[in-house]
């Protein structure tokens, strides 16, 4: 779905320091990928350089299927983008507005679907975004991204500023979707649980902008959900294991 081979970014004039050092990832469908590292490393800075919203001075960034305007690309932010000012339903239909949409029944159509597996009634349609509380703000949101039908899911830190409870629900609700639709996502989190929970791989991110390791997570259950494999012993092998890393890379 994705490939980056030797992709190096700065935010200065040449011979600046690097942001991102010749990186190379890959993700497939079906696969939920995890970045950890520390603040300021350049792990929202690499979403930014998929999505189109900074371009890389060096490397290559490729989608399936020749895609070159991003327009299969979705971006899920830690603070929604709803527009305050229209109640839920015209925020749903921006797919619509801007064209990216094929027609107000493909719309309708899916709303009901993602309102099923998020969980939400169909009168949150008609309230504002202040009138939600932040849990069913963030499943607007990301159902808001769903309906421009993106294949790549790029989520930067979605579910921090959400209670527990809540969180735990919408990793479920999410890794769903990707593993039922045959996405593929792309996670930035400072939160170590949720990206072994969530992902099939978790890749640390160096400050030098490149990757120092690589884990990949074999969670051997019938029912590998992100709730159920917390309280697993593979679990907590697992985060022993990226938190020593983690900690070696943020020491350096």
């Amino acid at each position: 779905m994705l490939n980056i081979s030797e992709l190096s970014f700065t935010y200065g004039k040449a011979g600046s320091p690097w942001t991102i050092k010749d990186l190379s990832l890959s993700v497939g469908k079906n696969e939920i990928v995890s970045i950890l590292g520390a603040s300021g490393c350049g792990k929202s800075t690499l979403l930014n350089l998929i999505a189109g919203l900074l371009l890389a001075q060096t490397g290559k960034i490729e989608l399936s299927e020749s895609d070159k305007s991003k327009q299969k690309i979705g971006y899920i932010f830690q603070h929604d983008p709803l527009f305050p000012w229209q109640n839920v339903e015209k925020n749903l239909q921006l797919s619509l507005k801007l064209g990216k949409a094929p027609s107000k029944e493909w719309i309708d159509k899916h709303i009901e679907q993602y309102f099923k597996l998020f969980h939400l009634d169909k009168q949150v349609l008609k309230k504002f975004p202040q009138e939600l509380s932040g849990g069913m703000r963030q499943r607007v949101s990301i159902i808001q991204a769903l309906l421009f039908n993106p294949q790549l899911l790029l989520l930067d830190e979605p579910f921090s500023a959400l209670d527990f409870y809540t969180k735990l629900c919408l990793e479920d609700e999410f890794f769903q979707l990707v593993k039922e639709q045959n996405k593929a996502a792309l996670l930035v989190t400072h939160d170590i649980e949720e990206a072994i929970a969530m992902s099939d791989r978790i890749l640390i991110m160096s400050k030098n902008g490149s990757f120092s390791n690589e884990f990949i997570l074999d969670f051997a259950t019938e029912s590998r959900l992100p709730s159920t494999v917390r309280s697993s012993s593979k679990f907590a092998q697992y985060y022993g294991q990226i938190w020593s890393e983690l900690k070696a890379v943020i020491a350096q």
